[in-house]
């Protein structure tokens, strides 16, 4: 084995591991990072597990206990700034991604040889995505680890059965399923272990009551674990009480539902939760199109393009050299581990229709370069050295790109990166982790804050977050945006700058914010009105210091003789404003912080409105300052409260008709 390789593997792991620290140092929190922490701190203070309280508790588990701890030691320590702190809450997972590396090394010298090991170590510690969620306290590198050293276990008593290494895949088959609830799919490979089994071994595994033996052992510590991690909350309570939905679990908690298992309540619900959404939370974007049940070859392009390019090129050179090997039918260990790989990522692929996010498939990274490095190390030759050379300079100039914020990486194959939005979206390259640096980016270009993600396109610069400009969350709001112009710059690869000229503008507004009179409006907007004709220019006060009333809507009628175009602009507090819909309710868009919307008005009456929108903490001073303004041509204008039933518009606030 050559020094160079050697050297190579420990520079490698030290990049991965240093990049990870410095991105927890330099990152913001990411959206799901709040949730973990918080539910495993209210487990440690209170011993709570409940899930109903907030959407993103559903999946929780007790796998970000370290973190929170982590992070309590760090008051304890007397450190208070608010960097510092996020940064001892990311310290385990770092930790974890160091033990992951480790943990590769050893898999593939056990299963592939030296070289091998070295291999698929290089290539998962300079795996972007392994060191992006290696910085963040949340569970999915602490998950790819207690998935190979599940793996590791079973291949382990599979070669050679005995009680104790029964013991070991029960230990890390319960922290697996204390860290995440697709640990169920590594049941579902576990009767492929005989096949791992070599000749002398399998007489073992023929005798019902030795491997039946194994089996409960193996189950009691699974279980043993799970109850610990959840400190022994909930556990033997009768089904009844765990607030099971699925069509799985609700069906044996109708059945007997005084059944007691040794299992917490909230991991029963939360992989209830689970299987009950894992059909989809919404629409998937990917290359540029939205899908409404996923697709089957969204973690295959995601694969393509979060992989540095020379890896993804050997890494596939891998695959390929160990199916042609032969290898997979006659080496026991390499078939057990490929099989896993390909149940998971079948299910993820084909089942799974949440597919927001690399992230779901991680585990896989290692995996798939332990294979790889199985195949690779059979290409002993200058060309294939210089190659694997070339491959980690080239991979770690590509990293070199995304320091400090490795989650928002693609590969070079993606140029310019500006455009990198019309490809994959959602964690996979956004997650939150630029917010709290981008009014800085605002300020230092001289753009003001209402310019972020307007609720349209404006004329001049508009900056949008990469989710927002690719439509995962509305993926009609900037449909038009997308299609006739490009951004002209990105910041920290998660937000675009877009040059909006006049004459897009007015092409804009002609086409998707024109508003042709009806038959509607005439009916909420009659001539008995007390009509108040303003000028151009105008900017008519809407203030309020009252909370509102949950039924009450504002309707603005407006009557033109010519075209104009009319604006409603918020100042201070939220306000949603839009137009009325021939059932006369409110179809709004959220206006806050100094943002506005503007709607181009055909001749004749117009019905818009505006809700207000109550604060999120009550006992807050409310006020609301906001305006129309008319612009272009005058325009006669009334304004007044009604009040809304589950039919739309009831009549005047205080009354019903």
């Amino acid at each position: 084995m050559s020094h160079a390789l050697r050297l190579t593997t420990t520079l490698a792991c030290l990049f991965a591991v240093l990049s990870a620290a410095y991105a927890a140092l330099h990152q913001d929190w990411t959206y799901d990072e709040p949730f973990h922490l918080g539910w495993s701190e209210r487990l440690l203070t209170s011993g709570e597990t409940e899930r109903a309280s907030q959407e993103r508790y559903n999946s929780k588990t007790p796998a970000a206990i370290p973190n929170a701890l982590a992070r309590r030691a760090a008051v304890a320590l007397g450190v208070t700034q608010p960097r510092a702190l996020r940064l001892a809450a990311r310290l385990p997972t770092v930790a974890w991604l160091a033990l992951l590396l480790a943990t590769t090394f050893l898999a593939a010298r056990r299963v592939a040889g030296e070289t091998a090991a070295h291999v698929a170590t290089i290539g998962a510690a300079l795996d972007p995505s392994l060191i992006a969620h290696g910085s963040l306290a949340t569970v999915d590198v602490l998950y790819a680890l207690a998935t190979l050293l599940s793996l590791l276990a079973a291949l382990a008593l599979a070669r050679a059965p005995s009680l104790g290494r029964a013991a070991a895949l029960g230990l890390a088959l319960g922290l697996a399923f204390a860290t995440k609830f697709s640990a169920f799919l590594l049941l579902l490979g576990l009767p492929f272990l005989p096949l791992a089994a070599p000749g002398e071994a399998r007489g073992f595994w023929r005798s019902f009551w030795r491997a039946g033996l194994c089996v409960l052992i193996a189950a009691a510590l699974a279980i043993a674990v799970v109850d610990a991690a959840y400190l022994g909350r909930g556990v033997f309570l009768p089904l009844q009480d765990a607030r099971l939905q699925s069509r799985a679990l609700g069906w044996f908690a109708h059945a007997a539902p005084e059944l007691r298992l040794p299992l917490p309540a909230s991991f029963l619900e939360g992989l209830d939760r689970s299987l009950g959404s894992e059909r989809g939370w919404g629409p998937v974007v990917l290359l540029g199109r939205s899908h409404e049940a996923g697709v089957f070859y969204y973690f295959v392009v995601l694969w393509a393009l979060k992989t540095p390019l020379l890896l993804l090129l050997a890494q596939a050179a891998g695959l390929l050299v160990l199916a042609r090997s032969g290898s997979l039918a006659r080496d026991p260990a390499l078939r057990f581990l490929a099989l896993n790989l390909a149940l998971t990522l079948l299910y993820f692929s084909l089942l799974f229709k949440t597919q927001i996010g690399y992230r779901f498939v991680l585990m896989c990274v290692p995996l798939m370069w332990l294979l790889a490095a199985a195949g690779l190390s059979r290409l002993d030759s200058r060309r294939a050295r210089s190659f694997g050379v070339l491959a980690v300079l080239v991979a770690v100039a590509e990293s070199a790109f995304y320091v400090g914020n490795p989650l928002a990486f693609t590969n070079a194959a993606v140029q310019p990166k500006r455009q990198a939005f019309r490809l994959l979206a959602d964690s996979s390259i956004d997650w939150g982790q630029n917010r709290d640096k981008v009014q800085g980016w605002l300020a230092a270009r001289g753009i003001r804050g209402s310019r972020l993600d307007p609720v349209h396109l404006l004329p001049g610069p508009n900056v949008l977050s990469l989710n927002v400009a690719a439509g995962v969350f509305d993926f009609d709001q900037h449909r038009w945006l997308r299609d006739h112009a490009d951004p002209v710059a990105h910041m920290g690869h998660t937000y675009l700058r877009f040059e909006v000229d006049d004459e897009t503008f007015e092409r804009f507004m002609n086409a998707e914010r024109r508003l042709a009179a009806g038959a509607t409006n005439e009916s909420l907007c009659g001539e008995e009105l007390d009509y108040q004709t303003k000028a151009p220019g105008t900017q008519v006060p809407f203030v309020r210091e009252e909370a509102p009333e949950p039924d009450r809507v504002w309707v603005a009628c407006v009557r033109n003789e010519r075209s104009l175009d009319l604006g409603f602009r918020v100042m201070e507090g939220r306000v949603r404003a839009g137009l009325l819909t021939a059932g006369g309710r409110c179809d709004a868009e959220l206006l806050q912080d100094d943002q506005v919307s503007w709607r181009r008005l055909d001749p004749g009456t117009h019905a818009l409105c505006a809700i207000e929108v109550p604060n999120r903490r009550p006992f807050l001073a409310y006020r609301v300052e906001a305006a129309w303004i008319i612009r272009g041509q005058a325009a006669s204008l009334n304004v007044r409260p009604l009040t809304t039933d589950a039919g739309g518009i009831a009549g005047p606030a205080g009354a019903r008709k």
